[in-house]
């Protein structure tokens, strides 16, 4: 069987095209595995000169950026994970915040990573980006 165009993919198997004696050039997937002998055989033909998979780039600042709009937790699993040191310091600034920062500090139903809440906590607990990144992640981990 003809092929051309052959390269190693993700999963273990060749994504190439192959001369199909009715349809031309067509795709094809040549898989170890397969139940179906030409699977095999071109699988077997194709390997030695299929070009190598090559993981796709990903850009850790998108990485990140993802990652940090999917956390949030609960004010339980929040004040579990920062502690009792910390959590005073926030009920410390309660006393002389503004009725909407008390709502806010009260009555949360969620923490979210990205809300400028959050960004407020960090503030005033002088946290760093990845430490509040780290207290998201153990803070989703609480039962």
């Amino acid at each position: 069987m003809e092929f051309r165009n052959a390269q190693h993919n993700a999963f273990g198997t060749i994504d190439c095209e192959i001369n199909h004696p009715v349809y031309g050039w067509i795709p094809f997937t040549a898989d170890p595995s397969d139940i179906e002998p030409l699977g095999r055989v071109v699988f077997n033909a194709a390997s030695p000169l299929a070009t190598a998979y090559v993981e796709p780039y990903t850009d850790p600042a998108v990485t990140l950026a993802r990652e940090r709009a999917a956390m949030a937790c609960t004010p339980m699993q929040g004040i579990l994970t920062l502690g009792e040191a910390n959590w005073n310091t926030i009920l410390a600034y309660r006393e002389t915040a503004s009725w909407q920062e008390k709502v806010i500090i009260d009555s949360a139903q969620t923490w979210v990573r990205n809300s400028q809440d959050i960004a407020f906590f960090q503030y005033l607990l002088s946290f760093t980006d990845t430490q509040v990144d780290d207290l998201f992640r153990a803070a989703m981990l609480v039962g």
